[in-house]
């Protein structure tokens, strides 16, 4: 499950044409809602726009650490006391203005960090008097787990809170009367001096939002598919895990997010190298299941349900990954129609969507399709066998309880030659 239920999400580039099995009508832009831009930094060009220190444009469209540039600090992890000194390089963006005013924002990133590096994630925002907010951390992270080759543990930061936003571990949320108009984000590498590789930045994205308040009655989204398409993504049940890794919650219910994006990554042809797996236990299968849990974990959180953490991860294997907030299942029809199957962020009570037979304080689960009625389909990972995942749950139920519990948060990832649908407007600026 994901922990407390709070807004925000992000989304990535590209274009593309819809593709068959969309509606007459599939050209049409989806119906208005809620106002929500998500940016993207992507490539060397878009890093560009921004202002970099002790960095330099790699071999490929990242950032990369510059030998002879590079500044001196120091970190102390504190989930091991360890104070050790680093290299540093900095990337800030350009101020970005919205045309409205944003309530939340969350920052997802790819990045890749060899053992002994990491990065550090801020956000600030500009108030409508002109001032600013100052840096929130929205993450320390790091890809391994070699804690005494060097890697930190990966963690959101608590204890920020202040009179004009709070930081509920991966989202910062404005104070009531402190909506921002518009924001800077910005990302430190950090190696251990001497280091032979560095790590790289290989893409931000930033999605803010306005408030939305909660659908007192069911909303239904036109249709945009006209057929039933379903796409073959393999199915994992997450409690067939409960009991293992217990310093990392124990399998079971706490699991859905790791669950969730091992489904997707395998739907891409991505797997976990064998080697890695070698040392993992998992008696009942899936490890690779076990893997992801234990490479999202938030040691300050104490859980696998960080978004960005998610797709951070997802990201080792190739993948262009963001956290983002889409309006309505309307838009999820598309990526669908796109191929691209999309994990979803929500909570219900029982008697909110009484098909699944459950009620939730927060969960994650994989939209792979729609019936020919225009239900979605999903493999829900809270089931105790890979043959329970499979499950129908209505339109209206469904789309009410996911606006109103996370405001549309899904997580994407694609290969970057797999386009993303178009038509979305809002939802793709690139820099």
């Amino acid at each position: 499950m994901k922990r407390r239920t709070v807004l925000g999400m992000t989304m990535a580039t590209a274009a593309g044409s819809v593709l068959a099995g969309a509606s007459s009508s599939s050209a049409a832009p989806p119906p208005s809602g809620a106002s929500i831009t998500t940016d993207h930094w992507t490539h060397a060009r878009h890093f560009a726009k921004g202002k970099r220190t002790g960095l330099r444009p790699g071999t490929g469209e990242q950032l990369v650490l510059h030998s002879n540039r590079v500044t001196a600090g120091e970190y102390t992890d504190p989930f091991n006391e360890v104070t050790r000194s680093y290299e540093t390089g900095t990337w800030t963006s350009q101020v970005v203005e919205l045309d409205f005013p944003g309530d939340e924002a969350i920052v997802s990133w790819n990045a890749t960090t060899p053992t002994g590096s990491f990065i550090e994630v801020n956000f600030r925002g500009r108030k409508a008097d002109g001032t600013w907010t100052k840096w929130y951390v929205m993450a320390r992270w790091a890809s391994g787990t070699d804690f005494d080759g060097g890697d930190i543990h990966r963690t959101s930061l608590d204890g920020q809170n202040d009179d004009d936003a709070a930081i509920w571990t991966d989202t910062f949320s404005v104070r009531t009367g402190k909506e921002i108009n518009a924001y800077q984000v910005r990302a430190v590498l950090h190696a251990l001096p001497g280091w032979s590789q560095s790590p790289s930045l290989d893409a931000v994205s930033v999605m803010v939002s306005e408030y939305q308040a909660d659908q007192d009655a069911p909303v239904i989204s036109p249709r945009y598919l006209d057929r039933e398409l379903e796409l073959p993504v393999p199915p994992y049940a997450q409690h067939l895990h409960e009991g293992e890794y217990p310093e990392f919650g124990g399998g079971g219910q706490v699991w859905c997010s790791p669950t969730s994006s091992s489904m997707v990554i395998y739907h891409w042809g991505r797997e976990v190298p064998a080697s890695e797996l070698a040392d993992i236990v998992a008696p009942n299968g899936d490890p690779q299941v076990d893997y992801a849990a234990i490479h999202c974990w938030d040691y300050t959180y104490e859980g696998a349900g960080n978004w960005p953490f998610n797709a951070a991860y997802a990201h080792r294997f190739e993948l262009d990954t963001f956290i983002t907030r889409l309006r309505n299942l309307n838009e999820c029809e598309r990526f669908i129609a796109a191929g691209i199957p999309l994990i979803m962020s929500l909570s219900w009570k029982k008697e909110e969507m009484p098909e699944a037979g459950y009620g939730t304080n927060g969960h994650l689960m994989v939209l792979i399709g729609f019936t020919a009625d225009g239900d979605p389909i999903f493999n829900d990972p809270a089931a105790h066998s890979n043959a329970d995942v499979r499950s129908i749950y209505t339109r209206k139920n469904f789309e009410r309880v996911w606006q109103n519990a996370t405001h549309g948060v899904v997580y994407v990832y694609h290969p970057r030659d797999h386009a993303l649908p178009d038509h979305i407007p809002g939802l793709t600026r690139n820099w």
